[in-house]
C-alpha cells in the first residue's frame, strides 16, 4: 500500500518518538552523523503499520476527497509552484502512477462570489512527474488554480484549490524569505515553513542541504516536501544545491533544472538573484566562474544577490581547519576568491548555508570594513541541521553570530533593503538595512574578456562597456589610464600583462575598477623517453603533510593502469600515502588546465615541476594549475596522503577553456599506440 499521502502525519509521529530519519545505506566515509537505518526501519515503519489504520479513518489536511476515495493514483508530492514571472507560473507535482495532468484556473473579480475554474493547460501523455505552465496572466492579480489527474480508466485525482498572486514589482516592494540546511529535521522545517508562510513572501530562497541524503526518496517526499506542503503550493522556492544533495538527479528533477546544472538566476523587479553550485569547480578558470562574471557584469538590476551553499566568510571555529587546535580559516578555500568578483561588480548580499547557525558580516571591501561600498555576507544555515556549540572566537569581519534555528525575512523598496533574522518562536534576533546612493553606483564596471588567460605566443584583451553612457579608461601594469572612446577596446599582448579598467562619464562619476592578469607560460618540451607503465608507491604511517617519498621505503610498489585510489589493494582505511608515477600523452601543443581535488593533501608534478600544491589535512579542496605542453609524452607524478575519514583524489585536465576530463584519458599505457 502507498503511504506517501500520510507523510504530513508520519514525520510528526517520528518526532514524537524522538526518532530521526536516516540513510538507507550510508556511503563509506559520508560526512554525516546519523542514526542507523535499521533502527529506523524496525521502529518507525512498525508505527506506520499501526497508525495507518487510524489515519484511514481521518481525512488528512490538504488531501482532497477525491484522493482519499480512489484506489488508483495518489499524490507522492502534492502540487507546488516552481516559478512565478510577471505573467505566468509553473506547477510541478508527482503521482504514484502515470496519469495525464491538467491545470484549472479561475480569475477573481469583486462582482464574482465563486470564480469558475476553467482548464488552461494539459499534458498530452500520461506521466508520473508533472510540469505545466500557465501563461497570459496579469501582474498584481489574484488567481486560483487546481491540478487534476486523469487515469486511463477515467478516474480523476484532484489537488486542492490554491490561490496564487502574480506580483507587480512596479508598485510593490520585493518581499522574500531565506532558509538553509533544513536537512533531516522535518519538525523544525515544518515550523519555519509555517512562519515563513505567515510573512506572505513572494518567493523563498534556499541555501542548500534541503535534505540529509539526496539519493534517498523519503528524504525528499517525507522530510522536505511533506512538512512544507502548504508553503510550497502557494509560493515558489528557488534552491541552491548543497553537499548533502550529493548532485543526485532528484534535486534536478524536483526543481526542473537541467541535469548537472545548478547554476541559474532569477530576476524579480529591481533584484537579480544568482544561484551558484559551490560543490563543483568555481575557480577563476572554470566554466561556471566565467558565466558568473559575465552575468554580474551585464546585470542591469538595481540590487544583486548571490546564493550558494558554502560561505565565503565564516568565524565558525570548527569549520575549514585541520584539527581542534588549529586556526580556523575565514571561509571555504574553494570560494574565498569569489569575494573579489562580488566586490568588483557591486554585489549587495551574499547568502550561504553549510555552517549550521547564523552569522552576518560587516560590509567588506578589499579585506576592510567599508560601510558604503562593501559586500555583506550572511550565513543562514538554521533550517533544521544540528547546531554546533558556541565559541568565544569571532573574526574581525563578523558582526553577529547565533547558534539557533531560524530564517531570514528580506524586503526591498526602491533604494533600501531590510533583513530580519527570525527564530522558530517568531522573534527577530538580528536586523540589518542598506541604503543605496545612486551617484556612487550609477555606472557598471566594464567587462574584461580574455580568450586565453594563459598563453604561449600571444593573446587578445577586450574591454567592453556594458553601460549606455560613459567611456572606458584602462591602463597596463601601473601606467596612466588611457581613455577609450568606443564601447569596446581590444588589443593583442605577447607578454605577461596586468590590465585595469573602469568606466567614467567625465562628470566625476566612475565605476568600480576591474583588474585582470594574462600570463605567458614557457613551453614544456615533450620528454625524450616515455614511461610505459604507471606505478604506485604505497606507504603506511601517520602523515599530516605529504612525506618526502624518496626518503621512505614503500610498503609496496604496484603496477596500476590509472591514477586512482581504487587500484591500491589492499590498503588501510586511514593513515596512508601514495605516489603515482607515469606518463601522459598530449595530443596537441597548447595550454592545459589541471584541476586537483583531494581529501586530504595532494600534489601534481608535471615534467619535474610542481604545478599544484594542495597539501595539508583538509576536507575536499579544489586547486588548479596551468601548463603549456608540447605535443607528445610528458612525465606525471601525483602525490597523496590520507590522514582520516574519507579518501578523495580526483584529477582532471583539458584545454584551458575546454571540457575538463578525467586525467586517465591522457595516461600512457603499454597497450596504447
Amino acid at each position: 500500500m502507498e503511504l506517501h499521502k500520510y507523510n504530513t502525519y508520519l514525520f510528526q509521529i517520528k518526532s514524537s518518538f524522538h526518532i530521526k530519519p536516516s540513510l538507507c545505506a550510508k556511503p563509506q566515509g559520508y560526512p554525516v552523523s546519523v542514526i542507523n537505518q535499521r533502527f529506523y526501519d524496525l521502529v518507525v515503519r512498525k508505527f506506520q503499520v499501526f497508525f495507518v489504520l487510524v489515519i484511514l479513518l481521518v481525512q488528512a489536511p490538504g488531501v482532497s476527497a477525491q484522493n482519499a476515495d480512489k484506489e488508483g493514483a495518489e499524490f507522492i508530492v502534492f502540487p507546488y509552484i516552481k516559478d512565478v514571472t510577471d505573467n505566468s507560473f509553473t506547477i510541478l507535482w508527482e503521482t504514484s502512477t502515470a496519469v495525464r495532468g491538467e491545470i484549472y484556473l479561475a480569475g477573481t473579480a469583486y462582482t464574482v462570489l465563486k470564480p469558475t475554474l476553467k482548464m488552461v493547460a494539459a499534458e498530452t501523455e500520461q506521466v508520473r512527474f508533472h510540469k505545466l505552465e500557465v501563461n497570459g496572466l496579469q501582474p498584481g492579480e489574484l488567481y486560483y488554480y487546481q491540478v487534476a489527474n486523469l487515469s486511463a480508466s477515467g478516474d480523476t485525482l484532484k489537488g486542492p484549490v490554491t490561490p496564487v498572486t502574480i506580483p507587480n514589482y512596479d508598485h510593490s516592494a520585493i518581499a522574500f524569505t531565506v532558509v538553509g540546511d533544513t536537512q533531516g529535521n522535518p519538525v523544525v522545517w515544518e515550523r519555519i515553513a509555517r512562519l515563513m508562510f505567515e510573512e506572505t513572501p513572494q518567493f523563498v530562497v534556499h541555501c542548500g542541504d534541503l535534505v540529509q541524503y539526496g539519493p534517498h526518496k523519503d528524504d525528499w517526499v517525507d522530510e522536505f516536501f511533506g512538512p512544507a506542503n502548504n508553503l510550497l503550493r502557494h509560493i515558489p522556492l528557488y534552491p541552491a544545491i548543497g553537499n548533502h544533495e550529493m548532485n543526485n538527479e532528484k534535486f534536478y528533477q524536483y526543481f526542473d533544472l537541467p541535469d548537472d546544472e545548478a547554476f541559474f538566476s532569477v530576476s524579480k523587479g529591481s533584484l537579480r538573484v544568482i544561484f551558484i553550485d559551490t560543490n563543483k569547480d568555481i575557480l577563476p578558470g572554470s566554466k561556471q566562474y566565467r558565466k558568473l562574471e559575465k552575468l554580474l557584469a551585464s546585470a542591469d538590476e538595481r540590487w544583486k544577490m548571490v546564493v550558494h551553499h558554502h560561505p565565503v566568510f565564516t568565524s565558525d571555529y570548527s569549520a575549514y581547519r585541520s584539527s581542534l587546535m588549529s586556526k580556523p580559516m575565514k571561509g571555504d578555500p574553494n570560494t574565498l576568491h569569489l569575494k573579489n568578483l562580488y566586490e568588483t561588480y557591486g554585489v549587495d548580499l551574499s547568502l550561504a548555508g553549510h555552517i549550521h547557525g547564523y552569522e552576518r558580516s560587516w560590509p567588506i571591501q578589499s579585506n576592510r570594513i567599508q560601510e558604503d561600498q562593501g559586500v555583506v555576507h550572511i550565513i543562514t544555515g538554521g533550517g533544521g541541521g544540528g547546531l554546533r556549540a558556541m565559541s568565544s572566537f569571532k573574526n574581525w569581519f563578523s558582526v553577529e553570530t547565533k547558534k539557533k534555528h531560524h530564517y531570514l525575512n528580506i524586503r526591498i523598496w526602491q533604494d533600501k533593503l531590510w533583513v530580519e533574522a527570525v527564530d522558530t518562536t517568531g522573534q527577530v534576533f538580528d536586523t540589518w538595512e542598506k541604503q543605496k546612493y545612486p551617484v556612487k553606483t550609477k555606472l557598471k564596471p566594464p567587462l574584461i574578456e580574455i580568450p586565453q588567460s594563459y598563453f604561449i605566443d600571444n593573446t587578445r584583451i577586450t574591454i567592453k562597456n556594458t553601460n549606455k553612457t560613459g567611456n572606458i579608461h584602462y591602463r597596463e601594469h601601473s601606467g596612466r589610464h588611457r581613455p577609450g572612446f568606443e564601447q569596446e577596446t581590444s588589443w593583442v599582448v605577447d607578454q605577461t600583462t596586468t590590465v585595469s579598467a573602469l568606466v567614467s562619464d567625465g562628470q566625476n562619476k566612475e565605476s568600480r575598477e576591474v583588474v585582470k592578469t594574462v600570463t605567458k607560460l614557457p613551453l614544456l618540451k615533450k620528454q625524450k623517453t616515455v614511461t610505459k607503465s604507471m606505478t604506485a608507491d604505497y606507504h603506511e604511517g601517520y602523515f599530516t603533510v605529504l612525506p618526502e617519498f624518496d626518503k621512505l621505503k614503500p610498503t609496496k610498489t604496484i603496477s596500476v593502469d590509472s591514477i586512482s585510489l581504487a587500484g591500491i589493494k589492499p590498503r588501510l582505511e586511514d593513515h596512508f600515502a601514495v605516489r603515482f608515477k607515469g606518463s601522459i600523452m598530449i595530443p596537441e601543443t597548447d595550454v592545459y588546465r589541471f584541476l586537483l581535488e583531494s581529501f586530504d593533501g595532494s600534489m601534481l608534478i608535471i615534467d619535474g615541476q610542481v604545478l599544484i600544491d594542495n597539501d595539508g589535512v583538509h576536507y575536499e579542496i579544489f586547486r588548479d594549475g596551468y601548463a603549456a605542453l608540447e605535443k607528445g609524452p610528458h612525465s606525471i607524478e601525483v602525490r597523496y596522503f590520507d590522514y582520516k575519514r574519507r579518501e578523495t583524489l580526483r584529477l582532471k585536465m583539458g584545454k584551458q577553456t575546454g571540457e575538463m576530463v578525467d586525467i586517465n584519458r591522457y595516461i600512457y599505457r603499454k597497450n596504447k599506440k
